[in-house]
């Protein structure tokens, strides 16, 4: 990609250099022409707006609405409350994380293990909870998120990967909380029938960059689980944690997470450091 410009470019960008007759971006990004020759600016230059971000990844649950575990964990124990089915506080989260993250159906069936005849029931139960009042009542926004959703969508792409059902997400909690439609693209486990490949598989991280012709090196995914940040680094990409979730600061470092920030409104502080500013 440099060399090519370089061989189109050369002759006018080193001469504008040396003239001091660069263009605003060269003369901004040389810092001087006695810094460092024209070949190792333009070369260095380019690589830069190879590796420019391009694309922001979020996962929904506690990075976008907060409070989403505890509204899962509530239409879970709610139906199983319904149902007749009881179960020990510490066995009863064991079963939901064992399967987090996977469709409703999938957690459920595990809670009843040993009582799998109950599981349509239990679907229906928990549809209803999830649909309802139960759920969206648990869940809040972090001050300013909206504004810098807005402010982010004019400059880079956002996309959603996400564990929660996308009729939920678009149809509730988005024109609940007013969270306007700036995602290019969104992709939930309800959407991938193969289980092997939800997270932290790294498929779908690898779909938004497919469809929207990103390298990993030009994305960013940001996430509160463990299982985000594996699929992030599986897919080669460049993982933020928020402290709005599962993950604490000290499992994000245990992780090698580099970017750990205490809420998404913090998000633009780790974009002015990759950026250089």
């Amino acid at each position: 990609f440099a060399l090519r410009i370089l061989g189109l470019n050369a002759a006018k960008e080193k001469l504008e250099i040396v003239s001091g007759a660069a263009e605003p971006q060269f003369r901004n990004f040389a810092g001087g022409f006695f810094r460092k020759n024209a070949f190792e600016l333009i070369q260095e230059y380019c690589t830069k707006q190879f590796f420019m971000l391009k694309l922001i990844i979020f996962d929904w649950d506690d990075v976008i609405t907060l409070g989403s575990t505890d509204g899962y964990f509530k239409c879970y124990h709610d139906t199983l409350v319904e149902l007749g089915v009881r179960l020990g506080p510490e066995e009863e989260h064991k079963r939901i994380l064992a399967k987090w993250s996977m469709p409703h159906r999938e957690e459920l069936r595990e809670l009843l293990k040993e009582t799998p005849e109950l599981l349509d029931s239990a679907c229906t139960i928990y549809e209803k909870k999830l649909f309802g009042d139960t759920f969206v009542n648990e869940l809040r926004v972090a001050e300013g998120t909206t504004a810098l959703l807005q402010k982010l969508h004019t400059t880079y792409a956002l996309c959603v990967a996400t564990g929660m059902n996308p009729k939920l997400l678009k149809n509730v909690v988005m024109p609940k909380f007013i969270i306007p439609n700036v995602f290019s693209q969104i992709i939930s486990t309800y959407d991938i029938a193969d289980t092997d490949k939800h997270k932290p598989h790294p498929h779908m991280v690898e779909e938004i960059l497919k469809a929207h012709a990103v390298q990993p090196e030009q994305a960013l995914f940001v996430g509160d689980a463990k299982t985000d940040v594996i699929m992030a680094q599986r897919a080669h990409v460049t993982p933020v944690v928020v402290l709005t979730g599962h993950l604490t600061k000290s499992d994000a470092e245990k992780l090698n997470v580099k970017f750990i920030i205490k809420n998404i409104t913090d998000l633009p502080a780790v974009l002015s450091e990759l950026s250089g500013e």
